[in-house]
């Protein structure tokens, strides 16, 4: 049976303060990408003209892939191997900047930046592993395990793994407790976004979220077309009110919101969007499979009853269905569905209309 909360998991992404950090570190990424190649082929173009090719060739190459890389992250969308793919250009290149030396021997002062950028980008898991490898890499290099071109004294030596070992462990710090409090935010907003956009009697998603969180996630992707709308009216459902009290007409609506909830693909989203009014959203799915799904419901909610006093109460619905095959005419289709769903009900109600209207 379909967890009658997946339709927030699946579409509150936009909705939370996450798509606010994937925001950072997207940013930051873009920034340190572009203006550090910027930096890195000057000083490429400078250890040219000071005749230090090797060290403009690895430069280039650097400024180059770190470059191609930020412009293929935009193309194809996939931040997170991009992420990775630049942590890796960039600690090869620094390695190779400190075998050599780099410009006037300065190679050790451009490494501080790294462990708060590698933090940022690759989290704290990931960010620690890749800064502990940097390090000990570094410690290899500089402590005469390996052969190196460059001369660094001993004490500066001494000084830079000694600081840059505190500028990992700040940054570690600094980003850990960013995490954490960024996830209690995250957590916290999310339960108070689940509350705004929820129903209160039937925990389903309201008029709310159908505007401002369902309508943005089909405008942005054409993953869930083509769709079927089915508007569903509970029939007679003033009267059951008036004769039987409000207590009833409340245990109708959650019993119909938990029947359809449970007998719905995991794909697919029920809307409460008025009093006894209901927009099912059968994602991926043509007008002939809705119709099936749609008369499927239809039945079970005929046979189902709420038990008042001993008197079992039923209560049947009318159901509207149109098919939308992409976002520009999801409009059109929620108006055709809301017409149809007015024929049921004038054709006798307890009934599935699927047929063309005129509007």
């Amino acid at each position: 049976m379909a967890n009658r909360m997946d339709w927030w998991d699946k579409f509150s992404e936009k909705a939370t303060i996450d798509e606010i950090d994937r925001y950072r570190k997207k940013s930051i990424f873009y920034f340190v990408s572009f203006c550090g190649s910027a930096v890195i082929l000057y000083f490429s173009a400078k250890s040219y003209q000071a005749y230090d090719v090797n060290l403009s060739l690895i430069l280039l190459a650097g400024a180059v892939l770190i470059t191609m890389n930020a412009v293929l992250a935009i193309l194809f969308k996939k931040d997170k191997i991009h992420y990775v793919l630049s942590a890796c250009f960039v600690f090869v290149m620094l390695l190779c900047v400190v075998y050599t030396g780099g410009y006037q021997n300065t190679a050790l002062y451009w490494l501080y930046p790294m462990p708060l950028i590698y933090f940022v980008l690759l989290g704290v898991k990931v960010g620690g592993v890749v800064n502990v490898l940097f390090f000990i890499s570094l410690v290899l290099l500089l402590n005469g395990t390996i052969t190196i071109t460059a001369d660094y004294p001993a004490a500066e030596v001494s000084r830079f793994l000694t600081s840059f070992a505190v500028m990992c462990f700040v940054s570690f710090i600094a980003d850990y407790f960013r995490h954490v409090s960024h996830r209690r935010l995250t957590k916290l907003s999310h339960i108070k976004l689940k509350q705004a956009y929820t129903d209160s009697l039937t925990k389903l998603p309201n008029r709310r979220f159908l505007s401002t969180v369902l309508i943005e996630r089909l405008m942005a992707s054409d993953e869930y077309f083509p769709l079927t709308l089915v508007n569903i009216d509970i029939d007679h459902f003033k009267e059951i009110n008036d004769t039987f009290g409000h207590e009833t007409g409340d245990e109708i609506l959650k019993r119909f919101a938990a029947l359809c909830t449970d007998n719905i693909r995991r794909q697919d989203v029920l809307v409460r969007t008025g009093g006894e009014e209901f927009l099912l959203f059968f994602m991926n799915t043509t007008k002939e499979q809705g119709v099936a799904l749609a008369e499927k419901l239809r039945e079970l909610i005929e046979k189902s009853y709420v038990n008042v006093d001993g008197e079992k109460v039923n209560g049947t619905a009318s159901f509207g269905v149109a098919e939308c095959l992409k976002y520009q005419a999801l409009d059109q289709a929620m108006k055709i569905a809301d017409k149809r769903m007015y024929m049921a009900k004038q054709q006798g109600r307890n009934r599935v209309i699927f047929q063309e209207v005129a509007l």
